[in-house]
């Protein structure tokens, strides 16, 4: 017998509780590295590692894992359910995007370093711009009817993925780039640790984003058809 609304959605198998059990270890791994070597190192800086690893490293990046619904726990939920878990996280990481940046200029202040003259730092400030802009455009992705029918909503749908597959790149490269500045080498940190982090990360980075790449590249095939037309009303003319 069928559901009363529908197909029943298949239950994952165990191949697929593993590779997400996987994804989180390797996210959770790295982040927990960064986040304890702040602790174990305190200082004011400290807290810039902290948050951008906690925003970039691991939220933002599960934002995007819920979306697709390979995560554990995005499975169990409705695809209106994954929207919403997608922006909740995605909004904590920017909080702690924010966060991450006035401790970084504060600080910098306080020593008189210039602001945003290294590779990182113009890398890590763009990425945080991108991140704001990319989540605006999210608002209108979740709204695409608002647009019709002058804009079609897949149009919107995909530019807002292929934005954020680009973005979730820049996050896990902003966060790595970190890892190879004088603060890492300052408080002793391995090589080792570095290059795990390293791996973790793209090795989490380049699971999460395979279904979102096929998705995007599957959907933006649409726009080149023709928009499907409205149903043409019959009329008293029409026999």
């Amino acid at each position: 017998m069928k559901p009363e609304h529908g197909v029943e959605k298949p239950q994952p198998g165990a191949l697929a509780h593993a590779a997400s059990a996987l994804v989180h270890i390797l996210l959770l791994f790295p982040v927990l590295y960064i986040v304890g070597l702040g602790i174990e190192n305190y200082s004011f800086f400290s807290w810039h590692p902290i948050c951008m690893a906690l925003g970039a490293g691991l939220l933002a990046i599960e934002a995007v894992f819920s979306i697709s619904g390979e995560a554990n726990v995005s499975k169990k939920l409705s695809r209106p359910g994954r929207v919403t878990l997608h922006w909740i996280l995605h909004l904590v990481g920017m909080c702690l995007l924010v966060a991450g940046l006035a401790i970084i200029v504060v600080n910098k202040e306080r020593h008189g370093h210039p602001h945003f003259g290294t590779s990182h730092g113009q890398l890590g400030l763009a990425t945080i711009v991108i991140v704001f802009l990319i989540g605006a455009f999210g608002i209108l992705a979740n709204n695409a009817r608002w647009f019709y029918p002058q804009v079609r909503p897949v149009l919107i749908k995909v530019t807002h993925a292929f934005a954020g597959i680009g973005l979730t790149v820049l996050l896990l490269a902003t966060v790595i780039n970190g890892t190879y500045r004088a603060w890492w080498t300052n408080i002793g940190a391995s090589e080792t640790g570095r290059g795990l982090v390293f791996a973790s990360l793209v090795i989490a980075g380049f699971v999460v984003l395979v279904k979102p790449i096929i998705g995007a590249i599957s959907r933006s095939r649409v726009l080149g058809q023709p928009p499907p037309s409205a149903p043409v009303a019959m009329t008293d003319t029409v026999r």
